[in-house]
């Protein structure tokens, strides 16, 4: 593939990204790909025969590009909560950006699942499970370093932690904005706070 190719590919990623992530997969189509990038809708099929072939490789580019985010936070030198509070960040900082309206991909694809074909819901499905199992060993840290405090399940808190962040990243896109979303992740943050 030449240079221009891969940047018509990229640049059809990055708008597929971006408009799922306002406006929901089953409110995008492949002309509003071509029109958005500015090439023919022919161009858009030349890279991706079928919007889920497009999915897919959206999604395995998503999952890199939020795994390395996490590998960051997570190979930081910070306690268990403030690396669980820079992951809460992640979400935060998806919200902020463009016109403060988008969502996490994952979550907006697990809202429109019964869209997907197999390979996509074996992607968003990693997703989830691979960032809950992040989640649990950033809250097992602060339980070790006495940064957090867990009633209940460590397992069990992560994945609530993550329903949480998706939902709450939800409604405040909704109403209040990314003031209220951060208000969400630190009320958050203050329940697993070791006092």
């Amino acid at each position: 593939m030449g240079v221009a190719q891969a940047d018509t590919k990229t640049r059809i990623l990055d708008t597929a990204q971006e408009l799922i992530q306002r406006r929901g997969l089953n409110a995008m189509s492949f002309q509003d790909l071509s029109d958005a990038v500015g090439i023919r809708k022919a161009s858009v099929h030349h890279h991706f025969a079928t919007k889920n072939d497009m999915v897919a490789s959206l999604l395995v580019r998503y999952l890199e590009n939020f795994d390395s985010a996490v590998d960051r936070v997570m190979s930081s030198r910070a306690s268990g909560l403030n690396k669980l509070e820079r992951y809460c960040n992640l979400f935060l900082e998806t919200l902020q950006s463009g016109g403060q309206d988008k969502v996490c991909l994952c979550g907006m694809l697990i809202v429109e699942m019964a869209s997907l074909d197999d390979p996509s819901v074996v992607l968003v499905r990693q997703f989830v499970r691979s960032n809950g199992r992040r989640i649990e060993a950033m809250l097992r840290e602060g339980v070790e370093d006495g940064s957090i405090a867990i009633r209940g399940s460590v397992p069990g808190t992560a994945r609530l932690l993550l329903a949480a962040l998706e939902g709450s990243l939800l409604v405040a896109r909704c109403e209040g904005g990314p003031k209220q979303l951060a208000e969400n992740i630190a009320q958050l943050l203050t329940l697993l706070k070791k006092h």
